[in-house]
């Protein structure tokens, strides 16, 4: 019995010896893992019974990484301080009558005060005496910009308001009198001189000539005290004015543009001499401020310099309110039309220069994906998958209210899987749909006609496990899929069906089921949390990371290549705010340049790029937003760059050991930026460079 076990074994064993040495091994037992060439590229077998490429396939190009090692610079979240503040006093006791800009008495004069009676126009009454005044001002709050001198209110002045007119009238009365010895000095020299002439023909004595010349020296004498006491109403009155204008609440910061920190005292409080009323800030000149850890403190040379990336906040363009239920997906038809589809079993085409839709087009049941033809796609269409598993294609150019093509669940993915992903090819003339029970299949857009599904045997990797929640085409003829397993996979598309492109990528730590590709099929996006991973199609290696700021929460929802590669669009910093990041190239690390905030903070649930790359869309609750994309120009001067270090804190906070760095950061103001580019409180990011 031993012997024959024993014969058995060896037999066993040069049987699988044969195997490994012929190379049967790989084929049998090892076929769910990939080939890969010496170039890196991952090589796909048993393609030779699947046929040519679906379409015309691109080269992939070559993609190097970053060269830099990661640890020369330091990336860390800052907020910018104002360098310079002042408190805007009181000079004077009284009671605050107004915050704002008084408007000025001839304005008033020529428009008629009823036009300044509405916001942002205000009034309020003075009682002098005898007389009651009106100002009229513009109201004034806080974090608003102002200019240098600018009055920012104004505190009671009926006393100094009442001496002020107490001097006019006295100067009035003066120059009357001054008037009256002007006439009598006049009246006197001619007298004087009619005397002088008499004296001289010896017809009056000396004594009446002295007469007339001694009255006429004393008026002229009276007429200069008179001029002099006008001239000291005058100054009085000066004096007055000057009392007067001390209730005025004027900021004297040297700079052109400040902003308005506090409002410490409103109107009606009452101040003394010397009590801050407002608070003001220098935008002109402001500091980025941060903590540094101990460990990276030590390394920072004397004279250090940053990069200072700041942080854009821009609200939409467009907001179209319309769908009953929330809208579960958004895309942009290639003649610039919004698309969107919603709970309500509806999909709206909206046009930026309309609120209502342009069209309605209704389903049997929720709609949970929508999608369109490319821009080189001859035709106009949109793709709707239904929670029942349906799919419509609807003619985007046409005005009907039925679709050119029903496919019913049986037909397609079957009743219990919901649509889930939909994807056109690049030339439009095929497309790709995932349902919820993880299955996919290609169709051909003409006629709406199944071309083949995706079956485990004709690759080397099996399909999703769970729900397919994206699709993209490359131009390379590969189809990117990523679903809720927790995997990426790379499909080779050929005219009778679908290879796996090797293993899937595995370990998605993040929630982000929209996954995107770059548009010329080289870069594909993997979440991994807080890290946004850009890999290469090509050989499935990593090539860049895009790091979530420490203050913000996880990638979630969606990350989205721009038509032309260079942005991302992400969801994720919480309060339904989207991210627009400069996607990092060679050695330049990514930064985001813009974020994207709405007025009701809903999570997004969808968002798309229009084809020319000029706006994007997403959708949150019942609303879909428009936003502008920023220009190349705009993107690369985002950033301010070799900002000199003007703060080095010594001092350890001995309960997070962190030390306080700053850099002083010159502001600037133009049409795109009038309050600013830069906001005191606004956080921003810090990227520093450190020695070797």
């Amino acid at each position: 019995m031993g012997r024959i076990s024993l014969i058995v074994v060896a037999g066993v064993a040069l049987f699988l010896g044969g195997i490994w040495a012929t190379g049967l091994w790989h084929d049998l037992f090892k076929k769910d893992l990939p080939t890969i060439n010496r170039s890196g590229e991952v090589v796909v077998r048993d393609l030779q019974d699947l046929g040519p490429d679906l379409y015309h396939a691109d080269p992939f190009k070559d993609i190097p990484g970053a060269t830099r090692p990661a640890v020369d610079q330091i990336v860390f979240p800052g907020v910018m301080v104002p360098t310079e503040t002042e408190e805007v006093s009181s000079l004077v006791n009284g009671r605050v009558l107004f915050i704002g800009e008084q408007v000025d008495d001839s304005a008033v004069l020529v428009a008629g005060s009823s036009a300044f009676l509405a916001e942002p126009y205000y009034f309020a009454s003075v009682y002098a005496g005898r007389d009651t005044f009106v100002k009229f001002y513009r109201r004034i709050y806080e974090g608003e910009t102002i200019s240098q001198r600018q009055m920012l209110g104004m505190i009671e002045p009926a006393e100094a308001l009442g001496d002020v007119l107490g001097k006019i009238a006295k100067i009035a009365a003066t120059k009357s009198e001054h008037e009256a010895t002007v006439h009598g000095e006049l009246e006197g020299l001619e007298r004087f001189r009619t005397a002088e002439i008499l004296f001289r023909d010896k017809k009056i004595s000396r004594e009446e000539y002295g007469s007339a010349a001694l009255t006429y020296y004393k008026l002229q004498a009276e007429q200069r005290g008179k001029y002099q006491s006008v001239l000291m109403a005058e100054y009085e009155k000066d004096q007055a004015d000057i009392k007067l204008n001390m209730h005025e609440i004027r900021a004297v910061l040297p700079y052109a543009h400040s902003t308005i920190k506090a409002i410490v005292k409103q109107r009606g409080y009452a101040v003394k001499q010397g009590d801050p009323v407002l608070i003001v800030q220098n935008l002109e000149k402001l500091q980025a401020e941060a903590q540094i850890e101990e460990q990276y403190f030590t390394r920072l040379p004397k004279y250090e310099t940053a990069t200072i990336e700041p942080t854009i906040l821009e609200a939409p363009l467009n907001e179209f309110p319309g769908h009953a239920l929330d809208v579960t997906s958004v895309a942009v038809a290639k003649d610039m039309s919004i698309v969107s589809g919603s709970e309500d079993r509806t999909v709206c085409v909206w046009t930026p220069k309309q609120l209502a839709p342009v069209r309605k087009m209704e389903h049997d049941d929720a709609v949970r994906v929508v999608a369109c033809t490319p821009k080189d796609a001859k035709k106009n269409i949109c793709l709707v998958g239904c929670a029942n598993g349906s799919i419509y294609l609807w003619d985007l150019d046409g005005e009907g209210t039925e679709p050119i093509k029903l496919i019913k669940p049986e037909q397609a993915h079957g009743s219990d899987a919901s649509i889930t992903s939909l994807a056109f090819s690049p030339d439009g003339t095929q497309f790709a749909s995932g349902a919820s029970d993880g299955t996919i299949i290609m169709w051909t857009t003409e006629g709406g006609e199944l071309h083949y599904k995706f079956e485990p045997k004709t690759g080397v990797a099996k399909t999703h496990e769970d729900t397919v929640t994206s699709l993209t085409f490359t131009p390379q003829c590969r189809l990117i899929s990523a679903g809720r397993d927790k995997t990426l996979r790379v499909w080779v598309l050929k005219e009778k069906g679908a290879a796996a492109d090797g293993k899937a990528i595995l370990y998605r730590e993040g929630n982000v089921p929209s996954l995107g590709v770059s548009q010329d099929g080289n870069w594909m996006l993997f979440d991994r949390g807080r890290t946004l991973q850009l890999l290469s199609v090509k050989t499935r290696t990593l090539k860049h990371t895009i790091n979530m700021p420490a203050n913000s929460t996880p990638f979630d929802t969606l990350a989205l290549f721009s038509p032309n590669g260079s942005l991302i669009l992400t969801s994720g910093t919480g309060e339904g705010r989207l991210q627009l990041w400069r996607k990092p190239e060679g050695d330049a690390r990514g930064f985001e340049v813009r974020q994207l905030a709405t007025r009701e903070r809903l999570p997004v649930t969808s968002a798309a790029f229009s084809p020319d790359g000029t706006f994007a869309v997403s959708a949150s609750g019942q609303k879909i937003y428009r936003w502008a994309i920023p220009t190349l120009k705009e993107v690369s001067e985002h950033r301010v760059e070799k900002v000199r270090m003007t703060l080095k804190s010594h001092a350890l906070d001995s309960s997070t050991r962190m030390s306080r760095i700053g850099f002083e950061v010159i502001n600037e103001f133009s049409a795109r930026y009038p309050n600013g580019r830069f906001e005191a409180g606004r956080p921003v990011t810090i990227v520093i460079e450190l020695p070797d």
